[in-house]
């Protein structure tokens, strides 16, 4: 595939340092064609260490060729600093690998390869040398079957894979942005310069209506009998399902048809007049395709890089409180979550009571209405302007506590980039900084691959505003 990430190695050598870098080497490729198989990127190593000048010229030309999207240089012994000016050149993204030693004895350091000295001066070379050229590098230290080295590696290899998906995607914002959500406004260019993402604004809600209307009434009934997650309301009517279903599939053929790796969907007020959207998003999500509600294309953007790191459905969420008398936050929306997230409980097909300008009530179809389950989740979203990054971990809570009908969860354990936060120091983050009100949510704890993403996408982390009373 064309998105499969590329990782290539070159191990140098020294003739004066011989600690045991041939065995090294064998060692090093073993444990990278191991680490391709488990991480699903490909491979190549330069087959010999380079140790002339010679060598680095044929080394370059075959990463010239490869084209890696991340070059391991690995100083198996003390490499000359030539040729690493030499193939640091070939890619803008490095890894440079030190060894420890096996021993620190004997006279010289015959029996050494001086290996972390050697990454300490490549990383000086691209810094300080090569600065000039955009180069970014991640310092590795160890043997490949060491916790720290697997650590940091798979970090990393998580983290390009999802920055290289994301650059070669398309996302389609149809029929808008919902009425009044102006924070929700973005420059599609800065999207595509800073992230490689495509964002399509030009699609009508009418495309979508023309194809659900499109389908036959033989067609209709086979999609309404696979349509329902969970349990079905007793108010639901079959005419409900049979109308979102019809949605599901124009929305999911479009983006097929398209090419589309994800959808940001004006599901108000268009929609309204014949269904809600909620349960729609939720199966596109359930299904294989983000799906960001109220025309949120950075949310799809987000929700799809999410998606890229685990292979699990997103959701999109509102921030509605928090309780400090238990450190949670309540996290929900009225309805457009997949089933994976359902808790013991499950998901419960329904429809949405609502009031209207008059105060009376009315009822619209359909939305997936269930409580999370227990576990660890990520809030992960490219803000300012596609140059920052907000990210949020916790736990959904093990335990009851009231909440209203829709998707949701109370959230506990808090972490701002990874640190612990008080929940009124996030509150006041998100109120002081201006931060938009919906909030990708992933399962898993993903903080630190987030991370490595905003590193070596050059973006900054939104920091806490811890509260006060004056104004900030």
């Amino acid at each position: 595939m064309k998105t499969k990430l590329k990782i290539s190695l070159v191990c140098f050598r020294a003739g004066n340092f011989d600690g045991g870098h041939h065995e090294n080497f064998k060692k090093s490729v073993a444990t990278l064609k191991k680490f391709s198989r488990e991480l699903d990127f490909d491979f190549h190593h330069f087959p010999r260490m380079v140790l002339t000048s010679a060598d680095a010229d044929e080394a370059r030309a075959a990463l010239e060729a490869q084209r890696p999207d991340f070059l391991m240089l690995q100083t198996t012994s003390f490499p000359s600093g030539e040729n690493i000016i030499k193939l640091a050149k070939t890619c803008k993204r490095i890894g440079l690998w030190g060894l420890p030693e096996t021993s620190c004895e004997g006279s010289n350091f015959v029996n050494s390869n001086n290996s972390f000295c050697g990454i300490n001066m490549a990383g000086g070379i691209i810094k300080h040398y090569l600065g000039g050229l955009g180069i970014q590098h991640k310092w590795f230290f160890g043997h490949g079957d060491d916790e720290r080295f697997r650590r940091r590696f798979t970090l990393t290899a998580k983290a390009l894979s999802a920055i290289k998906k994301t650059a070669s995607s398309k996302v389609a914002l149809v029929g808008g942005i919902a009425p009044g959500f102006n924070d929700l406004y973005y420059d599609e260019r800065l999207a595509l310069t800073r992230l490689g993402v495509e964002i399509n604004r030009g699609h009508e809600f009418s495309e979508i209506q023309k194809r659900a209307h499109s389908y036959k009434d033989s067609e209709v009934a086979e999609m309404s009998a696979a349509y329902v997650c969970g349990k079905c309301a007793s108010d639901v009517k079959k005419q409900d399902i049979a109308v979102s279903a019809r949605y599901y599939r124009a929305y999911r053929e479009f983006a097929l048809e398209y090419g589309y790796d994800a959808l940001a969907v004006s599901c108000w007020p268009q929609i309204k007049e014949e269904t809600l959207a909620c349960s729609i998003i939720g199966k596109l999500n359930q299904d294989g395709i983000p799906a960001a509600c109220e025309g949120d294309a950075p949310g799809a953007v987000a929700m799809m890089m999410l998606r890229h790191i685990t292979g699990l459905p997103a959701t999109l969420m509102d921030l509605c409180g928090i309780d400090e008398s238990d450190e949670t936050a309540l996290m929900w929306h009225c309805g457009p979550s997949p089933e994976f997230y359902a808790g013991k409980c499950g998901v419960t097909t329904k429809r949405s009571c609502q009031l209207n300008d008059e105060g009376g009530k009315l009822t619209y179809p359909l939305i997936h209405d269930m409580v999370f389950k227990p576990q660890p989740v990520t809030f992960m979203r490219v803000t300012g302007e596609w140059d920052e990054m907000f990210l949020l971990d916790g736990k959904v809570i093990d335990r009851p506590k009231p909440s209203p009908d829709g998707s949701r969860g109370w959230i506990d354990g808090l972490n701002f980039n990874g640190k612990p936060v008080k929940t009124l120091d996030f509150f006041n983050t998100v109120l002081t900084r201006g931060f938009q009100h919906h909030y990708p949510m992933m399962a898993g704890n993903l903080a630190a691959v987030c991370m490595e993403m905003a590193s070596w996408l050059g973006l900054k982390m939104m920091r806490v505003c811890e509260y006060e009373d004056y104004k900030q």
